[in-house]
Formats: C-alpha cells, structure tokens, sequence
C-alpha cells in the first residue's frame, strides 16, 4: 500500500502520514537462553552471519563448561535461518533430544552442548 507523503521546509523533508491500519513490524533478534547447566538465564544475541559456542578464547558465545569444547558448534546465518553445525567436539549436539552432525533450529528448540541447555527463539 503506497504512502502519502506531506513535503515541506526547505530542505524537502518528507513525513509519512499516518495510514489507517497500517502498523510497522517490529523486528526482533533471534536469541539463545541458557536453562540449564552454568550460566542459567543469560542471554546471547544473534546478531553476526558466523557465530561459534565454545569455552575457548575465539568462541564468539563463550560458555563456561568443562563439557563444552573451546569451538564446539557453528551458527551459519542465511537467509535470516540459523543452522548449527558440530565442529568435532567431544559431546555433540543435541536438538529435541536427537543427536545432529547440523540443523536449521525453528523458534522454541532446545539445544544441548555438554551440560549447558539452550533455548533458540527467531527474532520476528
């Protein structure tokens, strides 16, 4: 639906009018929440294409578990999807309660790394 559009000053600057109806999507991030094991109740934004979860210095979400490896898992963004992925690591992933090698995580999975259990939401 086009927008009116009101000019006015000299520099042009143009103001949306109001349309009946319309209401802006507001976006948000998609997250991780730990709900179990160290670390309970933090948050981690997702906010980067490539994003590792380990314990080690050059994990961009650091987790606090010797059960964890240093570069345990890989978030790949595409297309606004995130896909975890297993990068060799001593325990695994765990999705739902399934063992993955990857996936693409959906709103409301629960992903295990060691010891720590994380709850995925998608920013909408």
């Amino acid at each position: 639906m086009p927008r009116e559009t009101q000019e006015f000053d000299e520099f042009h600057t143009q103001v949306a009018v109001r349309v009946k109806g319309f209401r802006p999507v507001v976006t948000r991030p998609h997250t991780f929440e730990v709900k179990q094991g160290p670390g309970v109740g933090q948050k981690f934004v997702l906010d980067a294409n490539e994003l590792i979860l380990g314990r080690g210095e050059k994990s961009t979400l650091p987790l606090d578990s010797e059960e964890v490896s240093r570069q345990h898992a890989r978030l790949t963004r595409s297309d606004g999807e995130y896909t975890i992925e297993d990068l060799g690591s001593r325990n695994g992933i765990v999705l739902n309660g399934l063992k993955v090698h990857a996936a693409v995580l959906r709103d409301g999975d629960q992903v295990q790394l060691g010891d720590i259990t994380l709850n995925y939401r998608e920013g909408t």
